[in-house]
């Protein structure tokens, strides 16, 4: 194995890790929207339930309140989280390598005819595709951040349903 080599197996492992953070992320988001639907859909249609039953003012109000939240948040997570994201392939595709692997043969043509003694044109398509390979990475890990980061605050915000309920529910009391 030699130094391009290892080189190009790390950037590859890097990368796949990188992708599957960001698979994880997408994972994680479509199961927190399906529980925060579900969720909304549920405490809504008891809410609704309760209409024009005695004494259920304030089960409608905190019920009708969380409903409205959780759906706030499964919005929050659609919008910021399940958008469509353009994502770089690891590697270029086969008609750019061609096109570049021409380009360098004639670099390398008229260095040897200058007297000067350039690297193999297979290194340095590899030593390309090496840089690819980094910027591709470093996209898939910014973008499961961004997405982790839009998850932490909807996880926070359901973790945070009883105290806005109760708020809801106060503030309902006094009107």
């Amino acid at each position: 194995m030699d130094c391009l080599d290892f080189i190009e197996a790390q950037g590859q492992r890097n990368a796949a890790f990188s992708l599957e953070g960001l698979e994880l992320m997408s994972k994680r988001a479509h199961a927190l929207l399906t529980l925060l639907l579900g969720g909304a859909g549920a405490t809504g249609a008891y809410a609704l339930g309760q209409l024009g039953k005695p004494d259920s003012a304030w089960t409608v109000w905190a019920l009708g309140g969380v409903s409205f939240w959780w759906f706030f948040l499964a919005a929050w997570v659609v919008v910021k989280v399940l958008r469509t994201q353009e994502v770089r392939p690891p590697a270029c595709d086969g008609q750019a390598l061609l096109e570049q692997s021409r380009a360098l043969n004639d670099y390398v043509r008229d260095a040897k005819l200058e007297g000067e003694a350039p690297p193999e044109v297979l290194t340095m398509l590899r030593e390309g595709e090496i840089k690819n390979l980094q910027i591709a990475g470093q996209g898939y890990k910014a973008a499961s951040i961004a997405m982790a980061h839009a998850l932490d605050s909807a996880y926070r915000g359901a973790a945070c349903t009883p105290v806005w309920a109760l708020l809801g529910l106060a503030l309902a009391r006094n009107f």
